[in-house]
């Protein structure tokens, strides 16, 4: 009598995590550290402003420490957590990397309130913080920005502003290198 025969089916590819699981029952953390947080095995770095700010937006309501664990380590470093997100989502752009708000300027070309357009960064001078410019029109500037909110740095976020959250009007735009 013959051995009985398995047929396995091959027409499909297989996922890296499916090859882990059928190698021995890997347990999931397993699988998540050899695939990584999934923010990282995205897409290459956004290089468009619209993609520059789509990144962006995707993560809104993230902490310093749930960004920290999506940053390579070039980002994490200590400075103005504020200027590291905005490096970070510009990354995938010829501007640069500056761990502080005040720096960043320096990197990028300015522009006049009436010429800011998606993709563009506000400072917010008098208080030492930026962010990315969503949009402006009809007399709004509707931004992304890291380390906003009540409390310290930890307790911080990315948020999704309609106007500037600094209504004392001490702030300017400059145009990262696209």
């Amino acid at each position: 009598m013959d051995a009985p025969t398995t047929k396995f089916d091959v027409s499909g590819s297989l996922s890296r995590r499916s090859l882990l699981i059928g190698a021995g029952g890997v347990s999931l953390a397993a699988v998540a550290a050899v695939a990584g947080p999934a923010s990282m095995a995205s897409a290459a770095a956004p290089t468009t402003p619209s993609a520059v700010i789509t990144e962006a937006k995707s993560y809104t309501g993230n902490s310093l420490a749930q960004m920290n664990a999506i940053w390579s380590s070039k980002y994490k470093t200590s400075g103005d957590w504020c200027a590291i997100f905005v490096s970070w989502c510009l990354r995938g752009t010829d501007t640069g990397f500056s761990p502080r708000a005040s720096d960043f300027y320096k990197l990028c070309t300015p522009v006049s309130a009436a010429n800011v357009r998606q993709g563009d960064i506000i400072w917010y001078y008098g208080v030492g913080h930026i962010g990315l410019v969503r949009s402006h029109s009809d007399g709004h500037i509707r931004t992304v920005e890291g380390n906003v909110g009540s409390g310290n740095a930890s307790t911080n976020h990315v948020k999704i502003y309609e106007d500037p959250w600094d209504t004392s009007g001490q702030y300017k735009f400059a145009r990262p290198k696209y």
